[in-house]
């Protein structure tokens, strides 16, 4: 992770996100979105890492939390550094920073798609 890097050091990895459910979902429509942090500017790479750091995503616990009708499922996946993990969110997201995490790696991956 970033933690202890020098700041000229790149960080590789790649972040994921799916979503499922909520209202007019359409599941053969669904589709996972992938960004790859070579497409990605340092800061915003420096973003994911030290949003993954404050979670503590590779060693948190895996939510419980069943969605309730309508409402969304993220599965959002990190690499970094080659470490890797998945977890699967409901909506509402009560962790503030990994709703920000959440919210961080769907602006990225949609913003890298739209430019290729």
């Amino acid at each position: 992770m970033q933690t202890g890097k020098a700041c000229d050091e790149t960080v590789t990895g790649e972040a994921r996100v799916r979503i499922e459910g909520g209202l007019a979902h359409f599941p053969g429509l669904a589709k996972q979105q992938t960004v790859s942090f070579d497409d990605l500017a340092t800061p915003e790479r420096q973003e994911i890492t030290s949003l993954a750091d404050q979670t503590n995503f590779f060693g948190c616990a895996a939510s419980n939390d069943t969605a309730r009708p309508d409402a969304r499922t993220y599965t959002v996946g990190l690499t970094i550094d080659g470490r890797s993990r998945e977890l699967r969110l409901a909506e509402p997201i009560r962790d503030l920073a990994m709703a920000k995490l959440v919210s961080t790696v769907r602006r990225l991956s949609k913003q890298c798609t739209a430019v290729r």
